[in-house]
């Protein structure tokens, strides 16, 4: 049975709304900041101190659900060669087999090394990161010593990959159900290089992130809506399709959403069937446990006046919210069907146009909308790459 790998925001009643649920194999997060780092920014991220930590996994265990600790920064900022990282490191991972941590999901070749070799208690999964999407890169991380590798979006829809993978592959094999990025995307590593220097505790940037990446991504989908079509989501009524393959466990994001949203995500992909907006489906700030108010918490990472221009930073938390397009799920029934018979890497989306046809007839936006929108985003990375954005005068 294909399992469920779910984000944990460690909130007091998020493991009592899943232990019904069969399908759930493990919950995933991490500290707020620690000297590894993660896949998201500790700033959007709820505030997770040890000892939370080590109560939620207790409870977790307690209903027979694993923990997996992320590990999976992209850059250590060649930090990991001197003693002092080192020590750190190893008192991390030292403290988290403590704690009773189950998996680990690392983002780089040496801290599997270093785990299977000195805490070989630690199952170890491989991150999306990484960027699998070869057979013989997954072949790589297997003979390394991996139990676990999560593949590249990209090539989620590209079946006889992953057929040839599930029959070369001895580990589990695990794909993300509901992450929306770009297909092709040109900013993913870039992205995940950021992410992980602003949730690094070390790091000088001290948490401050401006997510570049985000803005122009959303910028691109305002103006190519055929990209929310090309993404490489995987809808809750194609999950057969997945199991029949040999996919052993689907992964869904994002840790900063609130436990109704989770839940409500879960839901559909366990019942393999979801009526209205896909849309309902994905992470956004409409879902977030703050959104993008400021706290106390998120203010010491924002509030850097002699970093950036404050007024221009703060104008994006005006347009930042979830994006008002409705794509009608039950226009898709079948949309998958192509790609059992035909390859993207082969041919170009201008030649095809088949996600383009689907957009038309599937999404709903308001013209208005994408207009306005546009211009704000527009405005914003115009303020990022002429340089206003770090001046005041």
């Amino acid at each position: 049975m294909l399992r469920f790998s779910i984000p944990t925001n460690f909130q007091r009643d998020l493991i009592p709304n899943l232990t019904k649920n069969k399908n759930i194999e493990e919950l995933y997060g991490k500290l707020s900041r620690d000297i590894v780092g993660g896949g998201r920014a500790s700033a959007v991220l709820p505030f997770v101190s040890k000892k939370r930590l080590t109560q939620h996994i207790l409870e977790a265990h307690k209903n027979g659900l694993k923990f997996n600790y992320l590990l999976n920064s992209t850059c250590l900022d060649n930090l990991e060669w001197s003693i002092s990282w080192q020590r750190t490191f190893r008192k991390l991972l030292d403290y988290l087999v403590k704690i009773g941590v189950d998996r680990v999901t690392i983002g780089i070749p040496y801290l599997l090394e270093v785990i299977k070799k000195k805490y070989p208690e630690l199952e170890v999964c491989v991150s999306v990161q990484t960027g699998i999407k070869s057979l013989p890169q997954a072949k790589f991380w297997e003979n390394l010593g991996a139990d676990e590798v999560t593949l590249f979006m990209d090539i989620n829809r590209n079946f006889p990959l992953l057929s040839n993978t599930r029959k070369e592959i001895n580990c589990k094999l695990k794909l993300i159900a509901n992450l929306a990025c770009l297909y092709g995307c040109p900013f993913y590593h870039y992205h995940a290089n950021l992410q992980s220097h602003a949730s690094q505790v070390s790091h000088p940037s001290k948490g401050f992130v401006v997510d570049y990446c985000t803005l122009r991504c959303r910028l691109i989908r305002l103006t190519r809506p055929e990209e929310f079509i090309r993404s490489r989501w995987i809808r809750p009524e194609d999950i057969k399709i997945y199991e029949e393959l040999g996919i052993d466990t689907l992964k869904f994001v994002n840790r900063d959403m609130r436990t109704e949203a989770i839940c409500s995500i879960i839901d559909a992909y366990t019942e393999r069937k979801y009526e209205g907006n896909l849309l309902d489906l994905f992470s956004d700030p409409s879902k977030s446990l703050a959104g993008y108010k400021l706290d106390f918490q998120k203010a010491r990472y924002f509030f850097k006046p002699f970093r950036v221009n404050i007024f221009k930073f703060y104008k994006a938390r005006k347009f930042l919210g979830a994006d008002k397009i409705y794509i009608n799920n039950r226009d898709l029934d079948g949309f998958l069907q192509f790609f059992l018979n035909n390859n993207c890497s082969l041919i170009s989306c201008q030649e095809c146009n088949y996600c383009e046809e689907t957009a038309s007839r599937a999404i709903n936006i308001s013209p208005e909308y994408m207009r306005s929108h546009r211009e704000k985003y527009k405005d914003f990375l115009d303020n990022l790459i002429n340089g206003k954005l770090f001046r005041y005068f």
